[in-house]
């Protein structure tokens, strides 16, 4: 039996525990053997085997004794010349390191994690973005070392995915499906890691910047990777619209002026885009039912959408299938600070394919309704409107401290209706 054996045999009594441990702690902090320790409240019998151990009289429950001074009692005694490391090792019957060598073994298997993955999807589509997330994402590591091999087999997945998404195909599939497809589960992509990885993902791959945690802004990002949440509960309200080649019933409802709703599932099924007209889309869906009764009434040949308040997707794919057509559009809404947000977005993304109707500051002061206080936060934004018919009328909501409903302007635009379908037929006389 070696030297540091027969230490450890006799070191190895609850006794000593405390004693042991405390010396662990200081290794690990100073990555050697060395400084001070420092025991309180020891029991009697820890007194008694330490005072036979050190030589000591501890009296009073406590005890402090540098390494040096814990040598040189060992010195004295048959234990001299002991390596005490190696004692240590013997009686905790592991390797012990230190918190720096800890760190750095760490270091050392999570890069050997990241260069497995990597070797994996080198040359693929998803590999700049995992090579960008796995050197800047804080989270890493802590992922890594929660659970290595689960999030392996994540990163695994989503890598998978964003090598196989659906728009590179140019078709569109329900997440359930994709989900299905990837993972043999459909709700695989439900979780909270898997689908934020797979949404930042497809972010970094199609430039679409930060993806907020909101349905409308997730809903937007995995539309850009063809992939859609649900294709039915997402839609928008429509009237006398007809693409080419629509089935009969569709023709049906054409030619009776009848409003539906219209999801991403039908949109999708149109292939051959719209017969070109002019159209317009409401804010709210009063308005548009309203109107809707009144162009059957006059038989307009224009169409009407409504998106019921914000506008979703089923109404920007609508909208941008309609404008490949060549229809044209007009947008009114409400003279508020989210309906003129709105109204600025569409602006900004059809440019000189939509125009603003009715957007008027003598009609905005004829359906003014005066608020008794404007939160600061909605006041905001107004700030950052960008058209300047638009910017015209955030100046007079915030001089007048009011508020203008486009229910007030259904008459109005009955009357711009008809002067643009008399103007359009004096020019083709």
């Amino acid at each position: 039996m070696t030297l540091e054996e027969e230490f450890a045999d006799y070191l190895n009594q609850p006794a000593f525990d405390q004693f042991i441990e405390a010396w662990i702690t200081k290794y690990q902090s100073l990555g050697y053997l060395g400084g001070k320790i420092q025991l309180s409240h020891l029991n009697s019998q820890e007194i008694e085997s330490l005072n036979g151990l050190l030589g000591l009289h501890i009296s009073n429950g406590q005890l402090q004794i540098t390494y040096h001074q814990f040598e040189l009692i060992l010195s004295k005694t048959r234990f001299e010349g002991v390596d005490f490391f190696k004692v240590i090792e013997l009686l905790k019957k592991q390797k012990v390191y230190s918190k720096k060598e800890i760190k750095q073994h760490h270091e050392k298997k999570l890069n050997q994690f990241k260069d497995v993955l990597l070797s994996q999807f080198i040359e693929t589509k998803c590999y700049e973005w995992l090579s960008d997330y796995l050197s800047t994402d804080k989270y890493v590591k802590r992922y890594f070392e929660d659970n290595s091999k689960q999030y392996f087999d994540i990163l695994k997945s989503v890598c998978h995915a964003l090598n196989h998404l659906p728009i590179y195909e140019s078709r569109y599939e329900l997440l359930a499906i994709f989900s299905q497809t990837i993972t043999k589960d459909p709700h695989y992509f439900d979780e909270d890691l898997p689908r934020d990885l797979l949404l930042k993902g497809i972010a970094f791959l199609f430039h679409l910047g930060e993806v907020s945690k909101s349905s409308e802004d997730i809903t937007r990002v995995y539309y850009e990777a063809g992939i859609l949440r649900d294709d039915l509960s997402n839609y928008c309200y429509i009237c006398h619209i007809l693409p080419q080649g629509a089935i009969s019933s569709w023709h049906g409802f054409y030619h009776a002026y009848e409003p539906w709703n219209m999801n991403l599932y039908n949109i999708n099924q149109i292939q051959l885009g719209f017969y070109p007209q002019s159209i317009y889309i409401f804010e709210n869906p009063s308005v548009f039912r309203t109107l809707s009764s009144f162009i059957k009434e006059q038989g307009l040949p224009i169409g009407l959408i409504s998106s019921n308040g914000q506008i979703n997707l089923a109404t920007y794919m609508l909208m941008d299938k309609l404008v490949e057509s060549g229809c044209y559009l007009f947008y009114a809404g409400d003279f508020d600070p989210e309906g003129l947000v709105i109204a600025d977005k569409l602006k900004q993304k059809y440019q000189e394919n939509l125009t603003l109707f009715c957007y008027d500051q003598d009609l905005f002061e004829q359906i003014k309704v005066h608020q008794l206080e404007i939160s600061q936060n909605r006041l905001q934004m107004l700030q950052n409107i960008q058209d300047e018919e638009l910017l015209i009328i955030a100046d007079k909501i915030k001089e007048s401290m009011s508020f203008g409903y486009q229910e007030g302007l259904i008459d109005e635009y009955k009357k711009s209706y008809m002067m643009r379908i008399y103007e359009c037929n004096v020019v083709r006389q």
